[in-house]
C-alpha cells in the first residue's frame, strides 16, 4: 500500500539540507513511504526562518516522490509571494496564521485583509492550502497543559481570543470562499465536535481534513469511536495522512515521532484498543484497505492535482 507522510516540517535551520534529506529518506525507507510533504514555515514557535522555502525546495530535489508547500513571510505581500512560490515549483501553500501563538506575535489571524486577499487568489486559481487554525482547548488552561505545551509558549490567557473565536474566524473564511481547495491541519481541532466537522464537510466539498497529530486529537476521536468510524468511512476520500515529523535527527524527538505513527496506525487499522506511550487510550476504527489507500496516499495526490 502506497503511503506519503504529507505533513512534515523543518523545525531547525541548524541541520543541513543534505542531512535533513538523509534523515527523511531513511524515515521513508523505514516506514515504507513514497516520500513526504515538506511544509515550510516562515515563522514557527515565534522564530523567524527566512530561508525556509529555499531549504524545502532543496530537500525536495534530494527526495524523489516528495512535494513541498511554500510559506509566505509576513514582511511582504501575501498574494505576490504565493504567485512566486507556486511558480518556483511548490505544490501548495502552508499557513500557520491561525495558530494562537501566531496571533500573539502578529496581532491578527485569518480575519485580516492580508489573508482575505490571499484566500480570494487561492480560491480563484485553485491553489491548495494546508491551513493550521486553532489549538486544543486544553491550551487555554495552564493547569491542564502539558510541560511541552507550556515550554513552547502554546498556553493562552485572556489576551488571546478564545478557541471558539478561531473556529468562527475560519468558518467565516470558508463561507466567503466556498470553493477554496483547503485542508485543515490536525483535524482543524474539531475532534471533540464531529457534528460540527461533518456540517463543514457537507457544506464545502473542497474541504479536506488532515489527521496529523496533536495526540489529544486521537484520544478525543477514540472517545467517540462509533461516530469517528462513521465520519472516516464517509469521508475516506477527503482525509490526509501526516505525522508532523521534523528534521531533528536523534533522541526523544525521533521517539516521539515514532509514537505518533504508532498512534495513527492503531486508530486507522488496528483491531484492538491500545494504550500508546502509557497515556493515550486509542480505540481503532479498522478501515478497509481501499479507504486506507485513499487516506495514506491517493487523497494527497488528488489534493495537489497529481492523480
Amino acid at each position: 500500500m502506497k503511503k506519503i507522510d504529507f505533513h512534515v516540517h523543518l523545525d531547525t535551520d541548524e541541520i543541513s539540507v543534505e542531512d535533513s534529506a538523509r534523515y527523511f529518506n531513511e524515515m521513508c525507507e523505514r516506514k515504507g513511504y513514497e516520500g513526504v510533504g515538506l511544509m515550510a514555515l516562515s515563522h514557527c514557535s515565534e522564530a523567524y526562518h527566512p530561508q525556509c522555502n529555499e531549504r524545502a525546495l532543496a530537500i525536495k530535489v534530494l527526495m524523489p516522490g516528495s512535494v513541498a508547500f511554500g510559506s509566505p513571510h509576513h514582511s511582504g505581500d501575501f498574494v505576490e509571494q504565493v504567485e512566486d512560490l507556486m511558480g518556483r515549483g511548490f505544490s501548495g501553500i502552508k499557513l500557520l496564521g491561525g495558530k494562537p501563538s501566531q496571533y500573539r506575535l502578529f496581532g491578527y489571524s485569518y480575519e485580516h485583509e492580508r489573508y482575505e486577499k490571499l484566500f480570494a487568489y487561492c480560491e480563484k486559481y485553485g491553489v491548495p492550502l494546508m491551513v493550521h487554525n486553532n489549538d486544543p482547548l486544553v491550551h487555554w488552561d495552564i493547569t491542564k497543559a502539558s510541560p511541552r505545551t507550556i515550554a513552547r509558549g502554546w498556553v493562552y490567557d485572556e489576551k488571546i481570543p478564545s478557541q471558539e473565536w478561531f473556529f468562527l474566524t475560519m468558518e467565516a473564511v470558508l463561507a466567503r470562499h466556498p470553493r477554496l481547495k483547503i485542508a485543515l491541519a490536525h483535524f482543524g481541532f474539531y475532534s471533540n465536535d464531529l457534528p460540527r466537522a461533518t456540517a463543514l464537510m457537507e457544506k464545502y466539498p473542497n474541504l479536506m481534513m488532515d489527521i496529523t497529530p496533536a495526540p489529544p486529537i486521537y484520544v478525543e476521536l477514540s472517545s467517540t469511536q462509533k461516530e469517528s468510524e462513521a465520519f472516516f468511512r464517509k469521508y475516506h476520500d477527503r482525509i490526509l495522512f501526516g505525522t508532523d515529523v521534523d528534521n531533528a535527527l536523534f533522541g526523544r524527538v525521533r521517539e516521539y515521532n515514532d509514537m505518533k505513527t504508532e498512534m495513527i496506525g492503531t486508530f486507522l487499522e488496528g483491531s484492538e484498543p491500545r494504550m500508546i506511550d502509557g497515556r493515550f487510550d486509542i480505540r481503532p476504527i479498522s478501515l478497509e484497505p481501499h479507504m486506507l489507500e485513499n487516506i495514506y496516499y491517493n487523497n494527497a495526490m488528488r489534493f495537489i492535482g497529481k492523480a
